[in-house]
Parts: C-alpha cells; sequence; structure tokens
C-alpha cells in the first residue's frame, strides 16, 4: 500500500482549480503549483496553456519575468500563483517583512510586481505549504 504525500493532494486539488483555463503561468521555485499546472494540462489534452519561468521544457518567454507582465496585462493570462511570508484570511500577502519596517524581525525578497498581477490575472491561486498560524495569520498589519 503506497503513501499519497501532503504535497500530492495539494497538487491534485490546485490542478482541479484550474480546469477550463486556456493559458496558466508559474513563477520561478514553485513546483507544487508548476505540478499542478502540468497534471492540469495532462486532463485538458493539451488544450491548456502553462508558462513556467526558469523551466526548460514549459517556459514560452524569451524576456523572462518582464514578458508575464505583457501578457497578464493583455488578459492573455488566466492564473497566476502567488506565496508570501504570511497570508492573512482576507486574501491579503505579506512579501516584505514581519515587525517594525525599519527595524524587522525579518526581511523578504519583496513583491516584485505581485500586486499588479493579483489586480489584472482573473484567478490568482494564494499558496503556501506551511500551513501555522505564523504563516496563516488572521489579519496582516499593514
Amino acid at each position: 500500500m503506497s503513501t499519497v504525500l501532503l504535497e500530492e493532494i495539494l497538487i491534485n486539488a490546485i490542478s482541479k482549480n484550474l480546469d477550463g483555463l486556456g493559458h496558466i503561468a508559474v513563477g520561478a521555485s514553485s513546483p507544487i503549483p508548476g505540478a499542478a499546472a502540468l497534471l492540469a494540462r495532462t486532463r485538458s489534452n493539451g488544450s491548456m496553456r502553462v508558462s513556467i519561468l526558469g523551466s526548460e521544457d514549459n517556459n514560452f518567454f524569451s524576456d523572462g519575468g518582464k514578458e508575464i507582465f505583457d501578457i497578464a496585462g493583455q488578459g492573455r493570462m488566466d492564473a497566476f500563483f502567488l506565496s508570501g511570508a504570511q497570508i492573512d484570511g482576507k486574501a491579503n500577502v505579506n512579501l516584505v517583512a514581519v515587525g517594525d519596517y525599519n527595524q524587522p524581525k525579518a526581511r523578504f525578497p519583496g513583491s516584485f510586481g505581485s500586486g499588479y498581477l493579483y489586480f489584472v490575472v482573473p484567478r490568482v491561486i494564494l499558496f503556501r505549504l506551511e500551513h501555522t498560524p505564523r504563516t496563516l495569520v488572521k489579519e496582516l498589519i499593514l
């Protein structure tokens, strides 16, 4: 009897939220959302386009991250994934720091245009593998 891993459950659950979409984009270093998008494409019999930044086989962008913003702004991206250090119950995402901004307890890479994508992409899926009170907070202090 085989054991089903948490990651496999998440991949399957996320992929079902992508059914029927035309173009899914996945950022670099996002293996679970990437696997979910590829699973959804397989179920679509190839009618879905999946773009994974940094992938040799599934990257249709010639200029990396810049093109993702153009495609999103033109309405040619149906779904994208975001994660962050913290996500709250209102779908706010903290990508910058925890604690006082000038002297934070922790600082993170930042948003790199996530706010723009969040606004223009019809379906943004918030993803976080770690589900703890530290990462899934009641409310972000903005």
